[in-house]
């Protein structure tokens, strides 16, 4: 992402955030509880769920996962190859086109979506 994408996505997050506070600060007000509760739930454009699969592939000191991100049918939205060391936290690694084919093909014949998201295996 380049520095001008990163710069306005900040301000646009900052201005929303700001916004939302604007809302919970209405919160205290007991005579606008009922609107501010409407207020709350109709903020959204829309909801929608996803699933997060986290592959350990090693362990320890370097970690590595594969973290897949599954929409509501089950769909492989994404595939991120993941590195943590000793103390650190988790960093998604950057792929060439070839590596993130191999990344799809190896999760798609070795059928951890599948695995994870049928409702017989859902807690």
């Amino acid at each position: 992402m380049d520095k001008k994408t990163k710069l306005e996505g900040k301000k646009y997050s900052d201005n929303i955030i700001k916004d939302m506070e604007r809302i919970l600060n209405y919160s205290d007000d007991e005579d606008r509880a009922e609107e501010n509760q409407e207020e709350i739930i109709n903020y959204g454009l829309s909801l929608s769920k996803t699933t997060t699969i986290n592959y350990l592939i090693s362990y320890g000191g370097p970690s590595y996962r594969i973290q897949i991100e599954v929409g509501q049918d089950s769909e492989i939205l994404a595939i991120r190859p993941q590195y943590q060391d000793w103390y650190t936290q988790w960093v998604t690694m950057e792929t060439t086109k070839e590596q993130q084919a191999i990344l799809e093909q190896f999760v798609e014949v070795s059928y951890i979506v599948e695995h994870m998201t049928d409702a017989d295996n859902i807690n």
